[in-house]
Order: C-alpha cells, then sequence, then structure tokens
C-alpha cells in the first residue's frame, strides 16, 4: 500500500511532464521543418509543389512565409516563449495544411467511421491535438513564459 501511494504521489508532482515534452518535441519539429523548407532546395521545390496542388493563393510567396513562421514559431514553442500565441499560428498552419492537402489522401467512399478513423492518422491532425492542448495549457513548466510572467506580472493576461 505504500508503495502505491509512493507512486500516486510521483505521477501527480510529474503533471507537467507530458506537456513539456510534447510541447518541446513538436516546437522542434516544426521549427526543423520550417528550417529545411527555406534551406533545403529538394524541400523548398516540394513546398512549393504542395501549395501549387492545393490551391493555396501566391504558391510562391507563401511557401517562404509559411516555413518562415514554422521556423520561427516552433523554435518559440520549443523554448515556451509566447506558448499560447505559438501554438496558435501553428495550429492555423496545421488546419490549413489538413483541409487543403492532407484530408485528400482519405479514400473516398468511407463509411464516417473509416474515414474518421483515416482523418486521425493524418499526422496534421494529430500535431493540430497537440498544438490545442498547449494552446491551453500554456507553457507550464520549464519555458520561458513562467520566467517573463515572474518579472513582469502584468504579461499574465497575454502569455
Amino acid at each position: 500500500m505504500i508503495a502505491i501511494d509512493r507512486l500516486i504521489q510521483i505521477r501527480q508532482s510529474l503533471h507537467w511532464l507530458p506537456l513539456v515534452f510534447a510541447r518541446i518535441n513538436v516546437g522542434l519539429f516544426f521549427s526543423i521543418s520550417g528550417y529545411n523548407k527555406l534551406f533545403v532546395p529538394a524541400n523548398q521545390a516540394a513546398m512549393l509543389t504542395t501549395m501549387q496542388h492545393a490551391g493555396i493563393p501566391f504558391p510562391e510567396f507563401n511557401a517562404v512565409f509559411v516555413a518562415i513562421l514554422e521556423f520561427v514559431f516552433g523554435g518559440l514553442l520549443a523554448l515556451g516563449l509566447l506558448t499560447r500565441a505559438s501554438a496558435l499560428v501553428l495550429l492555423a498552419i496545421v488546419g490549413v495544411a489538413t483541409f487543403s492537402d492532407g484530408i485528400h489522401k482519405i479514400p473516398a467512399g468511407l463509411g464516417p467511421l473509416d474515414w474518421y478513423d483515416w482523418f486521425l492518422y493524418l499526422p496534421e491532425v494529430l500535431y493540430g491535438l497537440l498544438l490545442f492542448w498547449i494552446l491551453f495549457a500554456g507553457a507550464e513548466r520549464f519555458g520561458a513564459d513562467p520566467v517573463l510572467v515572474k518579472r513582469y506580472p502584468k504579461l499574465r493576461r497575454f502569455i
């Protein structure tokens, strides 16, 4: 019984760990992805082609713009700086990617449950779910936002 109580205490004291782990890894994913879309020629071409096939307006501009947003806001998210704003920007990118490109990978003629199953298998959707969680939870511990709020309490409204 003592061992069970101890495990419960450990679990409760580490409740913040999954969120921090998700925030850092999702942020790094987007930052690295954005970097590669900016500086790796093959990835630049793939991003432009995806934008063109999805019917995104001004694909040449938006390919670079979205890559910059991913790189910058992914890095901020990984650092826990402007966490909620970063999650919101990345969530918007994921939403557009899901409904302009990803959703077309789902086969036609599926029933609702099978369609939903395919939908949840899209990587954009899973990243979107994590970003949605981070958007509402914020940086928690081990981020720059709590440090800023401690130093400048009025920022609490915005961070």
